[in-house]
């Protein structure tokens, strides 16, 4: 009021006596009515404080109890892992499929960008392979694979009665094996002796523990031989891989078939030291170059990799999925250059006292009559994926690979020091719900131990770095970097 006291008396002419008692009423009236409605509203005012304060304490003590995991899953600051994301709260975490493991950017169908290493078992990619000759004798073809777990089943339990012979025997009621591939034997003959097989079948045992069998009452020998494909990765290191194959006729119906079998790289999705794509062409490239066109081809094998795998991805490319087990997320495979409507059947048989299902598919060569067959399950490879254990044992990655870095930094970021080998940091990206693909770089070589053995040493190092991607890499930021190891976690 006191401010308006210029403008009155310039605009309407009240003099300043009558302003300054009319504006000192008004003043006193306004001041009394204040005191009034302080007086009423004083206790109104301090219960609406004290409710909002209980309120307030409430929801603080709520917050404190649930929101930190709602936060860690909204908001996705740099830093290190929390709590939540580690991975024994992975194991009462219910089991999602996300597809992460079916990348959509074909990116991941070609080589790392850069300078390429010069290894061994990294060659040029193979040709196609042709289709089953049609034409001919029909002809049916039942085929075995079997990772027979030898230093347990044979060296620790002397062969469990002959469990496994006995599975295999078994599965022999209705139809014999033409060929059979086991994986992890030493002694193929004490196999099929101990069930009155060896009168059946002439065998050979290859290096590293791969071994072939086939029918010689009804198939003829055209030539066989062992090819090396792949090595371990060094913190998995036995040796290098490869795969024992021969090229067979049938006696009466004249058809040829070519038989690989393989027992493949560690660490599991890995490819080896040269990648799941070199890996799957040296296994193509011995067909193409032992194989003649129209040949019947059939590969099998503990790939010691699955659906999610560079390997299996790239030899889909060339042959048809024909069956998986389980193990390992479906390691144990048989594919073949048959279409897929010539699948008879496909099944597991049981383990038989091994770590591993063996497993078995019958194949129609040629034009068959119209029968009954038991249809495979196409769905097979990616809906058995959910079999990912966390212990050092049962543990899968989704995917990895040797000398390559991931380069993308878009969004989160995290690094663990002090992991010990590379699919440790795979379990730790796999546990953070925010890790899209993580890299490795291992410590320097610890130095040497006496009594060590080759496989301990090469795999001896001081642990690394254990980098954590909020990203999947695009194309470019996939790059070939010797010392380092990336990949992507499976969910």
């Amino acid at each position: 009021l006191l401010q308006l006291g210029p403008f009155l008396q310039a605009t309407m002419g009240i003099s300043d006596d009558v302003l300054s008692e009319q504006s000192l009423a008004e003043e006193e009236e306004l001041i009394g009515e204040c005191r009034q409605g302080r007086d009423r509203n004083w206790r109104p005012a301090t219960m609406f404080v004290v409710l909002s304060a209980g309120l307030l304490f409430l929801a603080a003590f709520v917050l404190r109890s649930v929101a930190p995991a709602f936060l860690l899953r909204s908001v996705a600051p740099a830093g290190p892992l929390p709590p939540s994301g580690t991975i024994a709260s992975l194991r009462e975490r219910p089991l999602k499929t996300n597809h992460s493991h079916k990348p959509k950017e074909a990116v991941w169908d070609e080589l790392p960008a850069g300078w390429k290493p010069k290894l061994w078992c990294m060659g040029p990619a193979p040709p196609q392979l042709w289709k089953v000759e049609p034409e001919g004798t029909p002809l049916l073809v039942k085929i075995l694979s079997y990772n027979l777990f030898w230093w347990n089943l044979y060296v620790k339990r002397n062969g469990n009665w002959d469990s496994a012979p006995k599975l295999i025997r078994d599965s022999m009621k209705e139809q014999p094996f033409d060929v059979m591939g086991f994986q992890e034997c030493r002694d193929p003959w004490r196999v099929l002796s101990a069930v009155g097989l060896l009168d059946q079948y002439d065998v050979f045992h290859g290096r590293y523990d791969t071994c072939v069998a086939y029918r010689r009452l009804d198939w003829k020998l055209l030539s066989h031989g062992f090819t090396e494909v792949a090595e371990d990765m060094p913190k998995n290191y036995y040796g290098k891989r490869g795969a024992l194959w021969m090229r067979l006729r049938h006696k009466t119906a004249k058809r040829v078939l070519f038989f690989v079998n393989h027992h493949g790289p560690l660490s599991v999705n890995s490819g080896g030291i040269c990648g799941g794509q070199a890996t799957a062409h040296n296994l193509v490239r011995i067909m193409a170059d032992h194989a003649e066109q129209g040949d019947a081809v059939v590969l099998t094998g503990d790939f010691n990799a699955n659906a999610a795998s560079l390997t299996l991805r790239t030899l889909n490319n060339y042959l048809q999925q024909v069956f998986n087990g389980d193990v390992f997320g479906g390691i144990d495979n048989i594919l073949s250059n048959v279409e897929g409507s010539d699948i008879v059947s496909a099944e597991k048989l049981g383990n038989g006292g091994s770590d591993h299902d063996a497993i078995n598919a019958v194949l129609a060569l040629g034009k068959m009559p119209k029968r009954k067959v038991k249809h495979p399950d196409w769905n097979l490879p990616w809906s058995v994926l959910h079999n990912n254990g966390f212990e050092d044992s049962k543990f899968w990655c989704g995917r990895m690979e040797f000398g390559v870095n991931y380069e993308s930094y878009d969004g989160w970021q995290a690094t663990i020091e002090k992991v010990e080998k590379p699919d440790k940091c795979c379990r730790h990206c796999q546990a953070e719900e925010r890790c899209k693909a993580w890299s490795f770089k291992q410590g320097p070589p610890a130095p040497a131990h006496p009594g060590w053995s080759w496989h301990i040493q090469q795999g001896n190092a001081f642990p690394g770095s254990c980098w954590l991607r909020g990203a999947q890499p695009k194309k470019g930021e996939r790059k070939w970097e010797s010392g380092l190891v990336a990949g992507l976690p499976y969910r």
